[in-house]
C-alpha cells in the first residue's frame, strides 16, 4: 500500500517546524548542554580574572602580580568590574540554557503531537479510499 495522502500538506509543516527546534536547541557550541552554565568577566586589560558559577557564587579569581601596583580604590574597581562581568555572563548563559530546555519540552510536545496529526491523517485517508472503492462497488452494481 502507498502511503497516505496529506493534502494539506499539515504533516510536512510540523516536521519541519519539530526540525527548527531541534537546531534551535543544540548548544552554540562554546559550552557543553549537560555542563551547568558558567560565566566569566576580565578587568585591568584582562589582568583580572574572575569565573562565575549558579547560583551566582564566585568560583576562581585570578590577580596577575602587576594589579597589586594599582591602589586600593582602583584594584577594588577592578576587581568589582571583573566580578560583575562573571556574574552578567552567568545570568545569559542561565538563561539561555533555560530557553534551551523549555524548547527540548516544546520539542516533544510537537514531535507528539505530529505522530498524532500522522496517524489522524492516515485513518482519515483509508476511510476515504474506503468510501471511494463503496461508490465504485455501487456504481457497477447497476
Amino acid at each position: 500500500m502507498t502511503s497516505p495522502i496529506d493534502p494539506s500538506g499539515l504533516s510536512g509543516t510540523l516536521a519541519d517546524v519539530v526540525a527548527a527546534l531541534g537546531r534551535a536547541q543544540k548548544p552554540s557550541g562554546d559550552q557543553d548542554e549537560s555542563e551547568p552554565p558558567l560565566g566569566t568577566g576580565e578587568a585591568a586589560d584582562s589582568r583580572i580574572r574572575v569565573r562565575a558559577v549558579l547560583p551566582g557564587r564566585i568560583e576562581n579569581l585570578e590577580l596577575e602580580p602587576s594589579v597589586l601596583r594599582l591602589s586600593a580604590d582602583e584594584l577594588a574597581r577592578e576587581v568589582e568590574s571583573a566580578v560583575n562581568a562573571a556574574l552578567a555572563d552567568l545570568r545569559g548563559r542561565a538563561v539561555a540554557t533555560a530557553g534551551q530546555a523549555g524548547l527540548g519540552a516544546l520539542t516533544d510536545q510537537l514531535k507528539e503531537i505530529q505522530f498524532d496529526a500522522e496517524r489522524q491523517f492516515t485513518k482519515l485517508t483509508a476511510s476515504l479510499v474506503e468510501a471511494q472503492e463503496q461508490l465504485i462497488r455501487r456504481a457497477g452494481e447497476r
